[in-house]
């Protein structure tokens, strides 16, 4: 699932052909928004774009009548950016050809925004922020604008220790976006490790240094990975990592060089040589039962205390005599 930076960066691409830029079209192919355009299109086109930002995993395109459209693309979404040429007649400038994966196409002179795969897309008046329930209650951004207050730590810290979640593990309660939004499976991992904190450890449990480094984390690890395009570890470490065939599971590949611990099961850990590992962690209850996500950390860095399975050796192949 794209998190904060995946989704800033998507942010950031729309911008520079939707910013500033007058609507030409729009079309949907999810239910609420597609039956809300076949009634008011006309209050859409035509219309300039004010603002393209993110928040959390949430994308918000605000126009100057104050309509928005609002996309999450869980799991597998993601925005296509196809550009104009802006010269007349030019060939390159025809529309894109329609995807059955597509649920939203927005079309300015600078090109076109193709919404691929993700089953949220919807469009409102007023303020997103207001108008869409569940965008009322996120947290604190992991990763803020530059023109915004910094990360707002109090803020963070009264929702994770609040009556509800104090009894939560918290690898489990850095995933609730009404705590801090922008964080997924890659970022919650990353940021415990870096933090030295058991991800099983539960939040009412947390010393005053732990929290503190958290505090401190959460922004710094976010911030880092958008710039990085998702990479959480130093230039000097990647290094290692991509020359290092003991540290990988095969040397070449961009799969498994990215990470301290994320997607590293079994490999040597970066700090201290112990093999990395990884657990079904529950995160979540509800009407459909008891949810779980998966979890990687160094149980002698992170000082684990939840048992574990012994690790599978691989068998080694037998030759002929």
């Amino acid at each position: 699932m794209p998190e904060g930076p995946e989704v800033r960066r998507y942010a950031q691409s729309l911008a520079a052909i939707l910013d500033g830029e007058e609507l030409l079209d729009v079309a949907a192919r999810t239910r609420e928004a597609k039956a809300w355009l076949e009634i008011h299109k006309a209050q859409v086109v035509g219309q300039r774009v004010q603002s393209v930002r993110s928040r959390g995993k949430n994308l918000i395109v605000r126009l100057e009548n104050e309509i928005f459209f609002h996309s999450h693309l869980m799991m597998w979404g993601r925005w296509q950016i196809v550009t104009k040429n802006r010269i007349e007649n030019e060939t390159d400038n025809q529309e894109p050809s329609r995807d059955r994966r597509e649920r939203a196409r927005l079309e300015t002179p600078a090109g076109w925004a193709i919404l691929l795969s993700a089953p949220v897309f919807g469009i409102g008046r007023g303020d997103a922020m207001e108008q869409i329930e569940h965008l009322k209650t996120l947290g604190p951004d992991a990763l803020p604008y530059s023109d915004e207050p910094p990360f707002d730590e109090t803020e963070f810290l009264s929702r994770l220790h609040s009556a509800e979640n104090s009894a939560r593990a918290i690898g489990a309660a850095l995933l609730d976006q009404r705590i801090v939004c922008g964080l997924g499976n890659y970022l919650r991992a990353e940021i415990l490790f870096e933090c030295r904190i058991d991800p099983f450890k539960l939040v009412e449990e947390l010393s005053s240094d732990e929290r503190d480094l958290l505090c401190r984390e959460i922004p710094r690890i976010t911030s880092f990975a958008h710039a990085c395009g998702g990479v959480t570890v130093p230039d000097e470490i990647r290094a290692r990592m991509k020359t290092d065939e003991t540290l990988v599971y095969a040397l070449g590949r961009e799969y498994g060089n990215r990470h301290w611990v994320f997607r590293r099961t079994n490999l040597p850990c970066l700090n201290c040589d112990s093999p990395i590992r990884q657990f079904r962690q529950p995160t979540w209850n509800d009407d459909e039962g008891e949810r779980t996500r998966i979890i990687y950390f160094c149980p002698a860095c992170q000082n684990t205390k939840v048992e574990l399975p012994e690790i599978r050796k691989k068998k080694a192949k037998s030759t002929p005599e």
